[in-house]
Formats: C-alpha cells, sequence, structure tokens
C-alpha cells in the first residue's frame, strides 16, 4: 500500500494535520493497517518537498509544538487520480524470504528432512493467521463494517490459497512423504 497516496486521498476532501490524519487513516483502515504517527509526518514531507501537498494553515500550541495542516495541490490530485486508475500489479512475492528458504532447502542442500520442518512451520504460521482473520472477520461483521469485512475476507481467500500451496509444495518437493 502506497501511504502517501492514501493521505493525499484523505487530503483530498479536507485539509488535515498529522495527529486528524491519523485519526482518519485509523477510521478508514481500522485494524488491517498499524500505523505510527511519525510515518505520516514523513510521508507528508515527501509530499511537501515533492509540490502535492501544501502546508494551509500552522495553529500555535502552548506545551507542544505548532500544528502544521496540509492539502492537496492540483497536481497532488492528478498524483492520486493517476493511482486509483491504474490496476494492481499481482503481488506475487518470488523475492521473499520463504521462497529463498525453499529453494535453498530443497535445490543447494537437498535437505528434505529441514524442508519438510520449514513447510510444517510455514502452514502452522498460515494456520493461525487464519484464526486471526475469521476472529477479525466476525468482529467486522458483527460492526456490520463491510468494508474491513469484504478486505479481511480477501486476506482470508489468500491465505487458504497459500495452504493450499503448501500443499502441492509437499507433493512436489517431498514425494515420499505424501500419503496417499
Amino acid at each position: 500500500m502506497s501511504l502517501k497516496h492514501t493521505l493525499l486521498a484523505l487530503l483530498s476532501h479536507e485539509a488535515g494535520h498529522g495527529y486528524e490524519l491519523k485519526k482518519r487513516f485509523e477510521q478508514a483502515l481500522g485494524p488491517l493497517w498499524p500505523l505510527r504517527e511519525a510515518q505520516i509526518y514523513n510521508n507528508l514531507r515527501i509530499l511537501e518537498k515533492e509540490g502535492l501537498v501544501v502546508l494551509a494553515e500552522v495553529v500555535e500550541q502552548t506545551g507542544g509544538p505548532d500544528r502544521k495542516a496540509y492539502e492537496v495541490t492540483p497536481a497532488g490530485q492528478t498524483v492520486l487520480a493517476d493511482w486509483l486508475g491504474t490496476p494492481v500489479v499481482e503481488n506475487q512475492k518470488l523475492k521473499d524470504d520463504f521462497y529463498l528458504k525453499l529453494s535453498v532447502l530443497a535445490r543447494v542442500l537437498k535437505d528434505g528432512e529441514r524442508l519438510a520442518d520449514l513447510l510444517w512451520q510455514q502452514r502452522t504460521h498460515y494456520l493461525q493467521r487464519l484464526r486471526e482473520l475469521e476472529g477479525a472477520l466476525q468482529a467486522a461483521e458483527d460492526a456490520q463494517d463491510t468494508v474491513t469485512a469484504a478486505l479481511v475476507e480477501g486476506a482470508i481467500l489468500h491465505t487458504e490459497a497459500d495452504l493450499a500451496w503448501l500443499d502441492r509444495c509437499e507433493t512436489r518437493l517431498l514425494p515420499e512423504r505424501v500419503v496417499r
């Protein structure tokens, strides 16, 4: 996810300062994407440097730093529209650590025992993730939060696909261990 683009979207409706943006972000994405205030301020600086937002107002505060409210520039609106109108390229993580570990164990070390352990550990991780997601889905449905429910359901389907893929890995890479 592009935090910069999300900040542009949040600012496209009304100007805001970092703390307000964090609250709006949390209202929009809830528990799906934890965010620190420092991330917001760093991205606001970048967006300002790129000419996508401008300082709209400075509110002086006693006992703390001044609050700086930002608004989106026309260039920022264009970047946001382009981002929203562009499909997301599939995120096939062929360069992630798990793929590297699997390749090293199967091709380089040719260590079936450790490969089986890796697949089991990964399966355990996915099953734990699936339980967490199912809890989040139930909470979203109970709150009648259809957007969060739809997003969590997508994550559940991806996790279920990952589990099915691990089954295929075992069949292909550890055929002597597969019970038929």
